[in-house]
């Protein structure tokens, strides 16, 4: 079993990777290091909160649960 504090250092450093991917597409495509900033920011920002409003509509979904 995983232990929250490996749960949370993962999380983070994939959110970070993840915002460094974003951030190099929108530089290769803008070339603009401050508008590239403020996308991959942006999209960090709206997939975190998105993900958090996916896990609550899941929570009230049965499907694929064991009976405890």
């Amino acid at each position: 079993m995983e232990k929250h504090r490996r749960s949370v250092v993962k999380a983070a450093t994939y959110r970070l990777f993840a915002t460094s991917v974003v951030f190099a597409v929108a530089f290769a495509h803008t070339g603009q290091v401050g508008a590239s900033a403020k996308i991959g920011l942006s999209a960090a920002v709206a997939k975190t909160v998105l993900y958090y409003l996916w896990e609550r509509l899941w929570s009230h979904i049965d499907w694929g649960l064991e009976a405890q």
